[in-house]
């Protein structure tokens, strides 16, 4: 029973996945606005040297017309503001400036983006991370859809590009996982429902929606500040309407499988709502649905029962459809396709870990700084 239970989870997993990919609205096919309000780009970054420089330059390169982009170097150890100010080379729309000391409470990124936004100038806030490439057409594109679809705001996935092996086994993952556990997309959609998604890549909104929710200051304690900000807005009414980025926004997130296991070790334990012990109870019943389908089939095949092999080759089927399914958003090989897998069992191994170090009291740590006191 419970082999033939997972088969159909797997099953109706990949359908859904099958289901979206002809759902939701398509910035990159909206004609880009030639005229608009003005656009604050907040860029909030902790040592971020090694992307930053692309980042700053595709902005830079926007055919927006009127933005002015402001990056708050979050108390870097590395050549962050300098990288960032090359990729200005002096273009005055461009602002860097050092942010100030962490205060009490905070989680470094949101108060990095509430400083940020506290300069900006803007009708419109556009808040990305450190590592996003743009095409040139992104934001132009993004705005006319946001004001054409008049709800406040819009967030964008990116493509995220995967090089090593253990990127391209547990991005994926990682991804069908949200898209089907967390917050599936026409609930995602849906005004009636409670569930919102927001990806730091993109979060697009306009201010006065902004400041009504409270902005950062709303999220402050947040580690996955991007969704609970998302969920404040849908909270009043507002949404910050998800869309793929059709290849407007790439970034690579991590670099190998030691970046790979210490950021979901960050955030999948707060990826889904309630505490440490109920992302420990997901994380255990997810593994075992992952699990099951092997187990089927080695059971099916040592007991001669076909039914149970049969279930356990359906599940199989299940998992290798939405790995596929999943390559726009984590493009990998087709030989990547039986990998799903093994990459939940890394992110339920991870947000084990995380909410272990949550119920411990430790909090996770990011980029030198400690957050016992992060939700």
């Amino acid at each position: 029973m419970a082999a033939g239970a997972a088969a159909a989870v797997w099953c109706a997993a990949a359908g859904l996945a099958l289901h979206e990919r002809g759902r939701g609205p398509r910035p990159d096919l909206e004609p880009p606005s030639r005229e608009g309000p003005l656009v604050s780009v907040v860029v909030p970054a902790r040592d971020e040297a090694r992307g930053i420089g692309a980042a700053v330059r595709s902005l830079r390169a926007q055919t927006y017309p009127s933005l002015e982009v402001i990056v708050v170097d979050d108390r870097s150890r590395d050549g962050t503001s300098a990288a960032a100010r090359a990729g200005a080379a002096g273009d005055p729309r461009v602002r860097v400036v050092d942010g100030r000391p962490l205060p009490p409470g905070w989680v470094g990124k949101p108060w990095a983006c509430r400083q940020g936004a506290a300069r900006a100038r803007g009708e419109w806030l556009l808040f990305t991370d450190a590592d996003v490439v743009h095409a040139p057409d992104a934001l132009a594109r993004a705005m006319a859809l946001a004001l054409r679809l008049g709800r406040g705001g819009l967030t964008m996935f990116p493509v995220v590009e995967c090089a090593t092996p253990a990127e391209r086994a547990v991005t994926p993952a990682a991804l069908a996982a949200i898209a089907t556990f967390v917050a599936p997309g026409p609930l995602a959609r849906s005004p009636r429902s409670r569930v919102a998604i927001g990806a730091g890549a993109f979060l697009l909104i306009e201010r006065g929606l902004y400041e009504a929710v409270g902005g950062h200051a709303a999220v402050r304690h947040r580690m996955v500040d991007d969704v609970c900000l998302a969920a404040a807005v849908k909270g009043a009414g507002g949404l910050l309407v998800p869309a793929r980025s059709g290849g407007l926004l790439r970034l690579r997130m991590y670099h190998g499988a030691r970046e790979v296991w210490r950021g979901w070790s960050k955030n999948a334990s707060f990826g889904a709502a309630g505490g440490a012990a109920r992302s420990l109870v997901g994380a255990v019943l997810l593994a075992a649905l992952a699990l099951a389908p092997t187990a089927a089939l080695a059971a099916g095949a040592r007991r001669r029962d076909r039914a149970l092999a049969a279930a356990g080759l359906a599940g199989w089927a299940g998992l290798a459809a939405l790995q596929r399914l999943s390559a726009w958003a984590a493009p990998t090989p087709a030989r990547y396709a039986p990998t799903l897998p093994l990459g939940l069992l890394v992110i339920c191994a991870a947000a084990v870990r995380g909410a272990l170090g949550r119920l411990a009291g430790a909090g996770p740590e990011w980029r030198g700084r400690r957050y016992p006191d992060a939700r």
